[in-house]
Formats: structure tokens, C-alpha cells, sequence
């Protein structure tokens, strides 16, 4: 009997445990769950703050590519300019040239000079 005694106390012992231990687990799954559903919180509001800057540097990327454009377009444009500019210069040259050779042969046909044949 003494020994039904004992075992029977191991077991009440036992099953306090085991309620204490229930219990604990419960409290734990809560607290985990908080500290869960406080991090994800965190993680989402961190993940909101990255998507804002991204967003910003994209429409800033944006900007500064729009500009880069536009500068590239407007030197195409000058570089046009200079270009035709150029041109005219070397056509005006090469007209003077032109009128300067055929001025020349006049003059050199009414001395009597026979002109050089020319290299174009």
C-alpha cells in the first residue's frame, strides 16, 4: 500500500507537471506569436520604406536620363549646325578658288601663257 501510495502521488505529480508544462507552452505560443505578428509588421514597414526610396531613385534615374537626352539632342543639333556652317565656308573657299583659277587662265590666255593642266 505504501508503495500504491507513492505511485500515486508520482502520478499526481506527474499530471501537475504536465498541466504546468500545458500551460507554459500555451503562454509561449502567444508570446511567439506576438513577437511573429510585431516582426512581420516591421519586415512590411521596412519593405514600404525600400519600395518608397526605389521609387524616388527611379523617378530621379528618370529625370537625369531625360536630361541626358536632351543634351545629347541638342548637340546633335549644334554639331549639325557647325557641320553646314563648315560646309558653307569650304564652298564659299573653293568657289573663290574656283573664280581665282578661272581669272588666272584669262589672264594668262591674254599673255599668251598656256595654262597647266589641271589635277581635280
Amino acid at each position: 500500500m505504501a508503495r500504491q501510495g507513492r505511485f500515486d502521488a508520482l502520478e499526481r505529480s506527474i499530471d501537475r507537471l504536465d498541466t504546468r508544462l500545458a500551460g507554459t507552452e500555451t503562454r509561449l505560443d502567444g508570446r511567439i506569436g506576438g513577437m511573429e505578428t510585431r516582426l512581420d509588421g516591421r519586415i512590411d514597414g521596412m519593405q514600404s520604406r525600400v519600395d518608397r526610396v526605389r521609387s524616388r531613385l527611379e523617378g530621379r534615374f528618370d529625370g537625369v536620363e531625360t536630361r541626358v537626352d536632351g543634351m545629347g539632342t541638342r548637340i546633335d543639333g549644334r554639331i549639325d549646325r557647325l557641320e553646314a556652317k563648315l560646309e558653307g565656308r569650304f564652298d564659299a573657299i573653293q568657289s573663290s578658288m574656283d573664280a581665282l583659277r578661272s581669272d588666272l587662265t584669262q589672264v594668262a590666255l591674254a599673255i599668251g601663257v598656256r595654262p597647266r593642266a589641271q589635277n581635280d
